[in-house]
């Protein structure tokens, strides 16, 4: 015990450094920006199995380190932006959607078209390819390719849905594949972590190699 106590008094400037320095990794894990992966397929073709970005925390708010509180608000996420968030049914796990709808917005799907506002956001096919049909969608500032998969209909008519106050609309880009709140429900802003930002690596698994030519803002 004379031992240990000695050790940790003679390295007590050492073990007040890494206390601090954990702790503000922690701060900025939590607050300011962090690296995470998609792991299924629900944001095909936009993101792939195997893409790892980095996430700007502050994009929308500054919160308490730890906890979904904030600190202060300076904006909305903006339709079509890329999130990722805490699952409202299971807070321990982390989802990527894109914004779809803002609060006041009414959002529905026909015959596997967009509609935001009575307004159509589906925009023509693009190309097909591997069993899956590729088409153009635009919101806001945002252009970008959604999928449906040959074969499949999955919830691509849904009656509308008005969002409240204090949420979003968000749906995967491979329609046929993502589980969002077409069937679970509007998002709670407050679960919102951030918005992502880049690719920093992506790694085909299957091939099991590199895919440097995805690296990039997204």
């Amino acid at each position: 015990m004379k031992k240990v106590l000695h050790f940790l008094r003679s390295r007590r400037n050492d073990l007040i450094f890494y206390a601090v320095f954990l702790f503000i990794l922690i701060c900025v894990r939590s607050s300011v920006f962090a690296s995470y992966h998609v792991p299924t397929g629900s944001m095909n073709p936009t993101i792939l199995e195997g893409d790892f970005f980095f996430t700007n925390k502050l994009a929308y708010r500054l919160k308490v380190p730890l906890t979904k509180t904030s600190v202060v608000e300076w904006s909305l996420p903006s339709r079509g932006e890329l999130v990722i968030f805490k699952f409202p049914d299971n807070e321990r796990e982390l989802y990527t959607k894109r914004v779809i709808g803002l609060p006041g917005d009414v959002v529905q799907l026909r015959g596997g078209n967009l509609y935001v506002n009575g307004e159509k956001k589906t925009g023509g096919m693009t190309g097909k390819k591997g069993g899956k049909t590729f088409f153009r969608e635009t919101l806001g500032d945002e252009e970008y390719t959604i999928q449906h998969i040959n074969g499949m209909s999955y919830m691509t008519d849904t009656p509308p849905v008005k969002v409240p106050e204090g949420h979003i609309f968000v749906m995967g880009d491979n329609r046929d594949n993502s589980y969002d709140s077409r069937a679970w429900g509007c998002l709670p802003l407050d679960n919102v972590e951030g918005r992502m930002f880049i690719r920093w690596f992506s790694f085909d698994r299957s091939r099991m190699r590199p895919r440097l030519e995805r690296i990039g803002l997204i």
